[in-house]
């Protein structure tokens, strides 16, 4: 898979993990759309997690800057599902994550 630079962060999340190791804090945070630099007319909005240094750094795609952030925040969420299926994930003391998307996903 092509990997695609990380972007100016525009928002980022702290969460709770506790896994194997123990409780750390797990940090997502979603980089900017930006155009690929591999074509003229697609979008690609980047990611990143971060959970006690092992970082885990993914793109979407889309045709413009909306599909590619909304893409994003979709494959953040399923990213996070994995950690919570492997541990407990929280936010704000609570198994809730807040990252649905209002009216369904992307």
């Amino acid at each position: 898979m092509i990997e695609y630079p990380m972007t100016a962060v525009v928002a980022r999340r702290e969460f709770e993990y506790r896994g194997p190791d123990g409780i750390v804090a797990l940090i997502a945070a979603i980089g900017q759309p930006a155009r690929m630099p591999d074509s003229d007319d697609d979008w690609y909005c980047p990611w990143q997690i971060n959970a006690a240094g092992a970082m885990q750094s993914r793109w979407a795609g889309g045709v413009d800057a909306m599909q590619a952030l909304l893409c994003a925040l979709a494959g953040m969420r399923a990213d996070l599902e994995v950690f919570a299926q492997e541990g407990t994930l929280t936010f704000l003391d609570g198994l809730d994550l807040m990252m649905d998307l209002p009216g369904g996903e992307a």
